[in-house]
């Protein structure tokens, strides 16, 4: 009877305060893992960053899609723009929200919600590392007053797809950190904690079954996630029509740790983005091998939760 007690009375766990940092809307993971961070009450979104290309253009996707999931309370902060050779495949969507009215710079919205949360906010890092380069360069204390950053990035033993046999491919330069090397570089030698989700454990697939289940939700948010979907696949049909939730599994991975136990390792990168385990005391804790099966029921639940069982 005691331990019932001790358990019934037992306080729930704190959320876990968040910033997202996206290139939402040339690939379709950002909007998954946006629309789960913001959907999951076991964290608090204290809000989202954009970065890369048209950092404008993805703030008017964000605000946009955070409305959709009832979160207009959420601010996004615009990143510095830069080029970006990518389609944003989702700018007719972006376009079509309301024009929002000026908004802090990404890295003063950092700098304050660390200065009100020092040493609890988690960074998560699901775009090139433009803001996290401006951040080095201008406040590096800010990186210093995180908890940790845990950051969509690299291919450590595999690389982009697998081979005809099934086998991964060999390890390549990843795309967010072949972006910006010197930026992950520099952050490595920062000395700030990172969690790192390379390719090796990343490239969990949006079957069509699954697809289906959560746009026939029918809520705003999974409405607005095929809304976002259609173009996508328009522009990758030749290529593909199964997403790879690349950046879903990071935020999935906060929610509960055990679909991914971690590993120390001591990374590297050179200057064309490849990362390599080199000898030396670790820098990284690394998701490696990622239980697929278990991180999409938790998407799923999330975005799609079951229906209650009608009463007879």
């Amino acid at each position: 009877m005691a331990l019932a007690l001790g358990l019934a009375t037992a306080p729930a766990h704190a959320a876990t305060p968040v910033i997202i940092d996206t290139d939402v809307g040339d690939d379709i993971d950002d909007a998954f893992a946006l629309a789960l961070a913001a959907s999951d009450p076991r964290l608090e979104l204290l809000g989202v960053t954009t970065a890369w290309g048209d950092t404008d253009l993805r703030r008017r996707l964000t605000l946009r899609l955070l409305a959709a999931a009832g979160r207009p309370d959420v601010p996004v902060a615009e990143g510095r723009p830069t080029p970006d050779a990518v389609r944003f495949t989702q700018a007719g969507w972006a376009a079509g929200g309301a024009e929002p009215p000026p908004g802090t710079s990404a890295l003063e919205f950092i700098r304050d919600q660390v200065r009100n949360h020092p040493g609890q906010i988690t960074l998560v890092a699901l775009a090139p590392l433009s803001n996290i380069e401006d951040l080095i360069e201008h406040d590096p204390e800010t990186l210093r007053g995180l908890k940790r950053v845990v950051i969509m990035g690299g291919s450590i033993y595999a690389g982009y797809g697998q081979s005809p046999t099934g086998r991964p491919t060999p390890p390549g330069a990843e795309y967010n950190i072949a972006s910006r090397p010197q930026a992950f570089a520099r952050l490595l030698a920062l000395g700030v904690p990172i969690v790192m989700f390379p390719l090796d454990s990343t490239q969990l697939k949006l079957d069509e079954a699954s697809r289906a289940q959560i746009f026939a939700e029918g809520s705003q948010l999974t409405r607005a996630l095929a809304e976002l979907y259609r173009p996508w696949r328009t522009l990758n049909a030749w290529r593909q029509t199964d997403p790879t939730l690349f950046d879903a599994v990071p935020v999935a991975w906060l929610l509960d740790p055990t679909l991914c136990p971690t590993t120390p390792l001591r990374v590297a990168v050179d200057d064309q983005g490849f990362t390599r385990v080199v000898s030396g005391p670790p820098n990284v804790e690394a998701c490696l091998s990622l239980r697929q099966d278990a991180a999409l029921a938790l998407i799923l639940r999330d975005l799609a939760p079951p229906k209650p069982e009608p009463k007879p």
